[in-house]
């Protein structure tokens, strides 16, 4: 799991494999909600413009 663009993480490595990626999975079931909510929610309004 280790590449060259990533330090020696031996603790966390440890984690990832007895408990797996926690926080990817939190992050892409957020991303993944986001959308949902965005689909429930959508009233027909154009998006805000970037600023």
């Amino acid at each position: 799991m280790n590449s060259p663009d990533r330090p020696l993480t031996p603790i966390y490595d440890q984690l990832l494999a007895e408990q797996g990626d926690v926080a990817t999975e939190a992050r892409e079931y957020a991303e993944k909600t986001e959308r949902e909510a965005n689909e429930v929610l959508d009233f027909g309004m154009p998006a805000p413009s970037a600023q």
